[in-house]
């Protein structure tokens, strides 16, 4: 059986820039079309649950939950902590600061 709050450690602390999202959200291609708009989507560790049953998705979603406190698709992880959301993003293009807050976190110089 899988350790799902374990295996959520290991991924978030595995990767400074840790994207969890699934490609049928609509919110997730949102994010990944401005970080590929931006040149840093190589930078980022994408964990894509869509492939997974719905069963998992929903286990993946809930340790995610408990281990972070966001079960949102998408989330980006910085560091290991809950950077933002699409909500995050949309907030700083609408400000045109989302380079300025790329840069701050260390996606672009």
């Amino acid at each position: 059986m899988v350790d799902y709050n374990s295996e959520v450690r290991k991924l978030i602390g595995g990767h400074k820039f840790f994207l969890f999202s699934a490609s049928w959200c609509p919110d997730c291609r949102y994010a990944i079309s401005v970080f590929s708009k931006y040149g840093v989507i190589g930078k980022i560790h994408n964990f894509d649950i869509a492939s997974l049953s719905t069963k998992e998705q929903q286990e993946w979603r809930n340790a995610f939950q408990k281990v972070t406190g966001s079960r949102n698709l998408p989330t980006l992880y910085v560091n290991g902590s809950v950077w933002g959301t699409e909500a995050q993003l949309h907030k700083f293009e609408s400000r045109d600061s989302l380079a300025e807050e790329f840069a701050k976190i260390g996606l672009t110089s």
